[in-house]
């Protein structure tokens, strides 16, 4: 997100959608007032930090809203300043949001349900808009499919495991998966908290993606993508006891979760906000798809297999560590 080098917004209604999918509804007192002490603090850290010097219509906007739509009008002089400041709002914002998450005393399994009601409401608001799903299951990973995961592979620590909550949705057609991303973006995923390099598409080729923006004016202004390549050595470890045939869309998004018992920590105050973020993994696939992978290797009791193979492989290997470790 930082290498963006402006936002795509055309109107105040969209930058609106846009500050509620990252948690803040400009309906909310605490939320206006989080979002001009970051802008404050943003402006002082880039001054401090880096001699940068911003104008007054920045720095004091009637509203958020002005700030991201100056950012988006490459015809405004102050476009690439105006990111600049968004840019670092949006890091502090992130690191202040999972500093109050390890000041909390929060459940994991409370966290889990809140993630889930965000998703459940934005799936069936999306039904009701006409977005066909032949199935849609989130689920939280249990504590022994995280030990194993973690013991499969070698680079793994338990904070970068990603997939601790899973949100699962299979489309009727491929066609559909497009209309189904711009709908979760506009209602639930903040594009920018996009984990990189946790993402793949091996179902919808960019080719038929353009072709499909380029045919909804309505999506080709809601869903600006950047069409990139990932390097392949990234994918190989990541999920490397999938079967050579298994395709899905997958990538994984920090959701903002509102958390009212910031209030029961009096050391924290008001001063790390009120949101913390929960990673969500999403796993896309159309119908066809879905059926192929649970065919022969790519059904997923053949990955557990190959999975806890690996596990006791590692476990019970001899000699190499000089001792059998």
């Amino acid at each position: 997100m930082v290498d963006w080098p402006r936002l795509h917004l055309a109107t105040t209604d969209e930058a609106a959608a846009f500050l509620r999918v990252n948690g803040y509804d400009l309906q909310e007192p605490q939320a206006q007032q989080r979002l001009r002490d970051l802008l404050w603090r943003s402006v002082e850290y880039l001054e401090r930090t880096f001699d940068y010097r911003f104008p007054r219509e920045l720095t004091r906007p009637d509203s958020t809203l002005d700030l991201l739509m100056v950012a988006s009008d490459i015809r405004n002089p102050w476009q690439r300043i105006a990111c600049v400041l968004l840019k670092s709002m949006h890091i502090i914002n992130h690191v202040e949001a999972t500093e109050l998450r390890a000041r909390l005393p929060l459940d994991e399994e409370v966290l889990f349900h809140r993630a889930s009601e965000a998703l459940d409401r934005a799936v069936h608001e999306l039904q009701a808009e006409g977005i066909t799903l032949v199935s849609y299951r989130s689920s939280r990973k249990s504590a022994h499919s995280l030990f194993t995961k973690i013991l499969g592979r070698k680079i793994t620590v338990a904070a970068q495991i990603y997939d601790r909550v899973r949100c699962r949705l299979v489309c009727e057609k491929a066609r559909d998966i497009v209309p189904l991303l711009a709908g979760l973006k506009d209602r639930l995923l903040a594009w920018n908290y996009v984990v990189p390099g946790q993402s793949r598409n091996e179902i919808v080729r960019n080719e038929e993606l353009v072709e499909a923006l380029r045919a909804d004016p309505d999506a080709r202004r809601r869903l600006w993508i950047r069409l990139a390549v990932e390097d392949a050595a990234d994918r190989q470890d990541w999920n490397r006891f999938s079967a050579a045939g298994f395709r899905m869309v997958n990538f994984v998004v920090d959701l903002p979760i509102p958390v009212p018992e910031r209030t029961k920590v009096h050391s924290v105050g008001d001063r790390l906000g009120f949101l913390v973020m929960q990673p969500v993994e999403f796993q896309v696939f159309d119908r066809q798809t879905w059926d192929r992978n649970e065919e022969g290797e790519g059904s997923h009791p053949r990955y557990k297999d190959r999975q806890r193979w690996e596990v006791i492989r590692r476990l019970e290997r001899e000699g190499e560590m000089g001792g059998g470790a």
